[in-house]
């Protein structure tokens, strides 16, 4: 038990740095138009080389990981993580951020594909597995919270890109704690025929995958909805400044990580279907209300974080009903399928779930431009209601699988 302790510390570390690294995207693009006077354009395109090496690295390589080693990939991540962020901070020139993003990218897909394979091999059962998914992603929220501050602070001392150093010694420590963890992979490497590239495709064969699919795309449409355009609508319903408007966005993923922390416990306790429909239907009742009640509200001009109305607070929280939905529905088709196949559907899971994001996040700006920004989110209680009906069939295709995959 020590050990799988040691293995779990070590696996929260690399999440927090890697949640650091990928939330902070937003600060250097305005530092390097700053810096570098490039175009907005220009500064925008690392979300692209950010975003794309994820998906096309999840796609061609995830399902390969077991081959490699979840450990040994682990620790490859991470070196070429650190020696970006090196580059970074010892050199000047908008030319390096790329070249971040694009080694941030395709460590995280490999980052995210070993973690959660190896979640698999230290809990058992599948109450255990769900409940250490959320810790895992309740401390990815920390790290995406911790992030900003730290560049705050470093930007105050001293050059933002100083702040890479700090990161990348981060980084090392969460190198050197994996480099002396042993990793028991022989429950994998028996099985090395079920991971491929063919794998993956194989697994979009079974009916509880494509189930799992569709409530991943419309929860990550929901959830990317939310994070994408809150700040639009506190910033243009509740009259707050740009920044208290962004500041809020820390009570957001504040209360998603909360709420994980807190479903890691309830799962072991709580039936996941009951759990997960009764935060739907919260955060369904807290969505439409705000949007209701503010239907006519008089936009003002507020300069402070703290001088919001009671409502901009309520309607921060709503991550807090979100949050669990992702990690348990995720550890559910996990469980069912044989521990070789877990880099596989995580791969399928990193690419759907992009794929989800965009589209809500897409849809919802479409319909401020249509109608406007308030209007505009009656949208999310749609995917919402259509991810309650998807969970009904998910859970009577889970209850009739196997946790052998059959």
């Amino acid at each position: 038990m020590a050990s799988t302790w040691k293995v779990r510390i070590s696996l929260a570390l690399n999440f927090f740095v890697f949640a650091i690294l990928l939330n902070t995207v937003g600060i250097v693009i305005a530092r390097v138009q700053a810096d570098y006077g490039v175009t907005g354009t220009l500064a925008s395109s690392l979300e692209a080389f950010k975003d794309l090496s994820i998906a096309v690295t999840s796609f061609l390589v995830a399902s390969y990981v077991p081959r490699f080693g979840y450990r040994r990939t682990m620790i490859v991540g991470l070196i070429a993580v650190m020696a970006a962020c090196m580059l970074v901070a010892a050199l000047t020139g908008f030319w390096v951020t790329p070249i971040l993003y694009a080694t941030i990218g395709v460590s995280f897909a490999l980052m995210k594909t070993a973690v959660y394979s190896t979640i698999g091999l230290i809990t058992n059962g599948q109450q255990e597995h769900t409940g250490l998914m959320n810790t895992m992603e309740g401390i990815f929220q920390v790290g995406a919270m911790t992030g900003p501050l730290i560049f705050a602070a470093m930007i105050s001392a001293s050059h933002w890109s100083n702040t890479y150093w700090v990161i990348a010694g981060m980084t090392f420590l969460a190198l050197v704690l994996l480099w002396m963890t042993p990793l028991d992979e022989s429950e994998v490497q028996e099985h090395l025929e079920e991971a491929g590239f063919l794998e993956m495709i194989k697994l979009l064969k079974r009916p509880i995958v494509w189930t799992f699919v569709a409530c991943a795309w419309l929860y990550v449409m929901i959830e990317q909805s939310f994070g994408t355009w809150m700040p639009s609508f506190h910033e243009h319903v509740f009259g707050l400044s740009a920044a208290a408007a962004s500041g809020f966005m820390s009570f957001y993923f504040g209360s998603i990580a909360l709420s994980r922390f807190v479903a890691g416990y309830l799962s072991k306790h709580i039936s996941w279907f009951k759990l997960q429909m009764t935060y739907l239907a919260c955060a369904f009742v807290l969505t439409l209300t705000v949007v209701m009640l503010t239907a006519n509200w008089e936009t003002g001009s507020i300069a402070e974080w703290y001088q919001a109305p009671p409502l901009a607070f309520v309607f921060a929280v709503v991550g807090f009903f979100l949050g669990p939905i992702y990690p348990t529905i995720s550890s559910i088709v996990l469980t069912k399928l044989d521990k070789a196949q877990h880099s596989a559907m995580t791969g399928l899971i990193i690419i759907f779930s992009a794929l989800g994001g965009t589209t809500g996040s897409l849809i919802l700006g479409r319909l401020t431009d249509v109608l406007n920004t308030h209007d505009a989110f009656f949208w999310p209680l749609v995917p919402m209601v259509l991810l309650s009906l998807m969970l009904m069939p998910y859970k009577r295709l889970s209850d009739r699988t196997s946790a052998a995959g059959a």
